[in-house]
């Protein structure tokens, strides 16, 4: 396989604008996001502050950004999950703990996202729908293969799904949010909701 390289040019706008995310998150997962300045993330990620609102219109598309190129990692799984062998609730458990496994490293910035979402619901939701486009079709995709190998009842529509399994998703995030590491408490009570999850799912 030949690997494309990149301009010079775009892997250096590419890295800069990752620095910026980098930066922001780190800062906004000690000081929330109100705290810092667009001025502190500037020098902070050496950049001017020009520089990032090249990149971004706001600190919360910085936020934006950071969660899609997550949840992008995320819905990649969800798609190969589809095809594997195993049962529908192992599959479902698998998805649910990689994410966690892959929002461990930022669990403080995962409580300050929540409490903007929560605390500032208005201002906060058109960010929160945009991050649905990027989660919903991939979800989409996994029920409906799941579906399609006679994993869940025909009568069942996927994309009545994918709000279902999204609300079990946020519920547990919270637990998990709350809880901290090593979250045993989190673990049990994902396998539970799933377990309970699926049994309304397959085929009787």
């Amino acid at each position: 396989m030949v690997t494309i390289r990149r301009p010079r040019r775009e892997r250096k706008k590419a890295a800069t604008r990752q620095r910026i995310i980098a930066t922001a998150i780190a800062m906004f997962s000690r000081r929330g996001i109100d705290g810092p300045t667009v001025d502190e993330i500037a020098a902070a990620a050496d950049v001017g502050k020009g520089t990032i609102y090249n990149y971004f219109e706001t600190k919360e598309h910085i936020v934006v950004a950071f969660m899609i190129e997550l949840e992008r990692k995320i819905q990649t799984r969800a798609i190969r999950l589809a095809s594997t062998q195993g049962s529908l609730e192992s599959i479902l458990v698998a998805f649910l703990r990689f994410q966690f496994r892959l929002k461990a490293p930022y669990l403080e910035f995962v409580r300050v996202f929540l409490a903007q979402m929560y605390g500032r619901r208005e201002s906060f939701l058109p960010y929160v729908e945009e991050l649905q486009a990027i989660i919903d079709p991939p979800l989409l995709k996994l029920f409906q293969t799941l579906q399609e190998r006679g994993m869940i009842r025909k009568a069942l529509s996927p994309s009545e799904l994918v709000p279902l399994f999204k609300t079990i998703h946020l519920g547990l995030v919270g637990v998990w949010a709350v809880e901290g590491p090593p979250f045993h408490q989190t673990q049990k009570i994902l396998a539970a909701e799933i377990r309970l999850f699926c049994i309304g799912l397959e085929r009787t």
